[in-house]
Parts: structure tokens; C-alpha cells; sequence
């Protein structure tokens, strides 16, 4: 079981180690928005910025109704936290128990394998299909006595594919373990499957304001579950882990919805150019990235390079389930999209 999460190569560390100045380096590994926050979250944090010497309000409540209004659920069915994997971390702590196992459909985001055995559970890794669908059959083959969790990322992470509606409604019948659906990249896809919140109480959907939001570095996500699980995180949550700065820039941010419309669009039209000119396999994707098989090169090789022309990947080789020919890219600007495109011709042109 892995004991750490081992993030995407920053900015500053390529610079350092290749040579290049900061401003020439292109981040393409973190799934961040190439757009940046909505400026009404920017003017929001100049305009609070003075109140950083007080606490945020107990309960949250202003980000909570403002949360209710763009999910549609009570607020009372909403808790927040500093980042989706700060609320999945306290989540996870506050209801596994020593030897509760949690179903993990790989490959995905390895995160929850670090949080699941940090609250001292045990992860049971499922296979994904070839097209990196859920095998339903699978996981509920899978299900025992001791099923605590089943954790599903839709869109996932690093593949980009969903999740069927009736799948995972045959999954959410088929037991009485709490399913997580992790819905980091709503926002990018064709649907949304948080309105079975409403039918089962065993489904769970945490959110980010990192990615569509553009709000990565204040560190703020948010989740919808029933009331009694909210209580029982809120029990469990640290005093004042969000930030009043995030509290008022999230606010904004869910208020511009032009702004969402624009980032969405943007990378809609950007992850279909790169799917169209890549010259590797690339797969169906409905978040803001691109995931590519780069065989018969390996994905180090490929990366390595783009990283020493100061453009950064991820390279999904530590993904459990992925090869060494796999990468994901995230959609940036479209200066940068062409960029990259260029420098991976420019790759296959010297090998």
C-alpha cells in the first residue's frame, strides 16, 4: 500500500534543474486551469484581504448557501475543507476502522490508496476494463463483510473517462458501503451524476475548487452527503481549516458563471486539438487533460525530454494499473497546446 502521494514536478524545480528561465516553463502536469480564477475572485480576495487577521466565520455558512444555490442541495447536506483531499482525509478518518477495506478501481488517482491506510484501512485495487470503464461485476465480485468504501473518480484521474449513470446506480444498489464519487472534473464533462445524492444515502460527492475554479493554491473543495455524515465530519474537522481568503473567493468564483462557461469551452476546444494532432494513441477524456499512450516510446523517455525543453507532463508510470508508455497532459492555453505539440514532434524527429 503506498505511504505517500508523490505530486507533479513544479515549475520552479524544472527551472532549476534544466536551466530555463521560470517564465519559459510550461506547466502541463497538474490539471490546473489554464486560465487562471475568475477575476470576481480575484477582486474578492483584494477586498478581504484586510481580514486575514480575524477568524472565518464558524460553520462556513455564507460558502455553504453559496454551494446549496450551484449544487442544489440543502446546505445542511454540504461540508468544506482546505482542498477535496483534505475533506477526503478527515472523511476517511472519521468512519474506517482497522481492517475496513475500500474497492478501488485502478488505475486512478493514487491519493485515496495514501488516505485509505492512513486512517489504517485496507485498499483491494479492482482492474479497470481495457477502455478504462468500471467493471461493475468486478467490484461487486469483489464486496465483502468487511466493504467499508468503494472510491470512484468520474471523470477519472489519470484516464479521463466517466462513469454510466445505470452503472453506478447498480453499483449504489448492489451494497450498503458508502460509495465516494470524487467529481473533481464535473465541470469538463457531459454530465454530472450528483443528483443520485437524492436517492441513495450511501453516495458521497466530493468537489474541488481547484480545477474549473482556478483556485488551486488557496485550497478549497466541498462535498454533498447526508446530513448525518455532515455532522459527523464537522465532529471531526479541524477549527477554521478553510481560510477566509478561500471562504470569499470561492464565493465569487461559483457567482461568475461566464467565467466557468469560458474555461469549459476553453478546454473543450483544447483537449480536442490535442487529441486530433498528438501523434500517439489518446483516449476519450471529459476532464481538462489528455491521457496518451506514447508506445513504443516509454512515457520517461518522452517526458524527460519535453522536460528539458522546459514543458512539463505527467508521467503515469506510478500510477498502479498504468504502464510505462502512458502520460497525461493537461489542456493549457492554446500557445501552449502548440508548444507542446511541437516539442513532441520535435521528439519523434531525433529518436
Amino acid at each position: 500500500m503506498r505511504s505517500t502521494y508523490v505530486p507533479g514536478r513544479s515549475a520552479e524545480e524544472v527551472a532549476k534543474t534544466y536551466g530555463i528561465s521560470l517564465d519559459k516553463v510550461i506547466k502541463l502536469g497538474s490539471n490546473e486551469n489554464p486560465l487562471g480564477p475568475s477575476p470576481r475572485a480575484v477582486d474578492a480576495i483584494v477586498e478581504h484581504v484586510n481580514e486575514i487577521s480575524i477568524y472565518p466565520s464558524p460553520g462556513y455558512a455564507e460558502l455553504k448557501d453559496a454551494i446549496a444555490r450551484y449544487t442544489g442541495f440543502s446546505s445542511e447536506r454540504i461540508v468544506v475543507g482546505n482542498g477535496s483531499d483534505d475533506l477526503l482525509n478527515t472523511f476517511l478518518r472519521s468512519i474506517i476502522e482497522p481492517k475496513d477495506e475500500a474497492i478501488i478501481p485502478v488505475p486512478t488517482y493514487s491519493y485515496y490508496e495514501v488516505i485509505v491506510g492512513r486512517a489504517h484501512g485496507t485498499c483491494v485495487s479492482v482492474r479497470r476494463s481495457d477502455d478504462f470503464s468500471i467493471d461493475v461485476d468486478a467490484v461487486i465480485a469483489t464486496m465483502n463483510d468487511r466493504t467499508k468504501l468503494i472510491i470512484i473518480c468520474a471523470p477519472n484521474n489519470p484516464t479521463g473517462n466517466s462513469i454510466e449513470e445505470e452503472s453506478l446506480e447498480r453499483l449504489l444498489q448492489s451494497t450498503d458501503a458508502l460509495v465516494i464519487l470524487d467529481e473533481a472534473y464535473a465541470e469538463f464533462a457531459s454530465r454530472s451524476h450528483i443528483g443520485l445524492a437524492n436517492h441513495f444515502d450511501n453516495l458521497a460527492v466530493f468537489r474541488t475548487f481547484s480545477k474549473a475554479f482556478g483556485l488551486a493554491g488557496l485550497r478549497l473543495g466541498y462535498a454533498v452527503v447526508t446530513a448525518k455524515l455532515a455532522r459527523s465530519y464537522e465532529d471531526m474537522q479541524l477549527a477554521f481549516s478553510v481560510n477566509q481568503l478561500a471562504v470569499q473567493a470561492g464565493i465569487a468564483a461559483l457567482s461568475d458563471r461566464s467565467f466557468l462557461k469560458k474555461t469549459v469551452a476553453t478546454v473543450v476546444e483544447g483537449r480536442e486539438f490535442l487529441r486530433r494532432k498528438l501523434p500517439f494513441k489518446t483516449y476519450p477524456t471529459e476532464a481538462n487533460f489528455v491521457f496518451v499512450d506514447t508506445a513504443p516510446h516509454t512515457a520517461r523517455d518522452v517526458s524527460e525530454f519535453l522536460l528539458s525543453r522546459g514543458i512539463i507532463i505527467r508521467n503515469c508510470e506510478t500510477f498502479r494499473g498504468c504502464s510505462d508508455t502512458q502520460v497525461r497532459i493537461t489542456v493549457g492555453k492554446p500557445w501552449q497546446n502548440a508548444a507542446l505539440l511541437g516539442a513532441v514532434n520535435n521528439f519523434l524527429s531525433t529518436t
